[in-house]
C-alpha cells in the first residue's frame, strides 16, 4: 500500500483531515459521576469569607479581599460607617436648595416688583445675606441623614403640610410685598420636605394641601 501524500499547504491538510476523519472515529463518554474528593471553590470561598453577604446588623454589604504576598487575605469592606455624617449629600441638598430659593426669589421679583434688580445684587441678597439659605443649610445637616426613620418622615409631612398651606394663603391673601418676602422661602421648604417623604406619604401630603385651600376657596388661576 503506497504511503499517502503529504500535504503541502494548509488547504490541503483540512481536505485531508477532513477525509481521513467521521463523526464515528471520535470516542464518546458519559461525563463522570464522581462527587469531588477536595473541597470546592463556593466551601472555600465560604471558609475565607470571601462572599460575605451582611454585616453584623444584616444589612447587606460588600467586601473586598486583598491577596497578600504570603498567602493569606485581607478583607476590606466597601461600606461606609452607618453613623458617619454624609456631608457630600448635606452639600448637594443645600446647594440645589439654596439655587431652588434663588429661583423663586427671581420670579416673585420679576411678578411684583416694578423695577427687577439685576441678577447679580439679587443673588448675593438672596444667599450671602439672607438668613433662609443658612437655616436650610442648618435643617438639612439636622435631618437629612435620618430622613428616613418614621419620626423624621412625620416632622417632613408636618413640614410640607404647614409650608404648603402657609405659601397658599399668602399668595392669595397677603399683600405683594409679604409675598415677594415669604414665598421664596416658604416655596423652598414645601420643596424639600416633599423631597424628603416616602412617595405615598408626600402624595398624600400634597392632596391634603389642595384640598385645604379647594376648601378656603383658593385657585391656582
Amino acid at each position: 500500500m503506497a504511503s499517502q501524500e503529504t500535504p503541502r499547504n494548509r488547504r490541503e491538510r483540512r481536505a485531508q483531515a477532513k477525509q481521513g476523519q467521521s463523526s464515528t472515529d471520535i470516542p464518546l463518554a458519559h461525563p463522570k459521576q464522581e462527587t469531588p474528593k477536595g473541597k470546592t471553590l463556593l466551601e472555600i470561598a465560604q471558609e475565607r469569607r470571601i462572599l460575605q453577604q451582611s454585616t453584623s446588623n444584616g444589612s447587606p454589604s460588600i467586601t473586598t479581599t486583598q491577596l497578600n504576598p504570603d498567602g493569606t487575605i485581607t478583607e476590606v469592606s466597601a461600606s461606609d460607617d452607618p453613623n458617619a455624617t454624609p456631608y457630600l449629600d448635606i452639600l448637594l441638598y443645600s446647594s440645589s436648595l439654596i439655587i431652588l430659593h434663588f429661583t423663586l426669589t427671581l420670579l416673585v421679583h420679576h411678578q411684583y416688583a416694578t423695577d427687577p434688580p439685576s441678577l447679580l445684587p439679587l443673588f448675593v441678597s438672596s444667599t450671602i445675606f439672607s438668613p433662609a439659605p443658612w437655616l436650610i443649610l442648618l435643617l438639612v445637616a439636622a435631618l437629612h441623614p435620618r430622613a428616613s426613620h418614621p419620626s423624621m418622615q412625620t416632622i417632613f409631612a408636618t413640614m410640607s403640610i404647614v409650608a404648603g398651606t402657609w405659601l397658599v394663603k399668602a399668595s392669595n391673601d397677603d399683600p405683594y410685598m409679604a409675598v415677594m418676602r415669604k414665598a421664596p422661602a416658604l416655596g423652598t421648604l414645601w420643596v424639600w420636605s416633599v423631597v424628603e417623604l416616602r412617595w405615598e406619604v408626600a402624595v398624600g401630603c400634597l392632596a391634603v394641601t389642595g384640598g385645604w385651600g379647594w376648601w378656603h376657596g383658593y385657585s391656582v388661576w
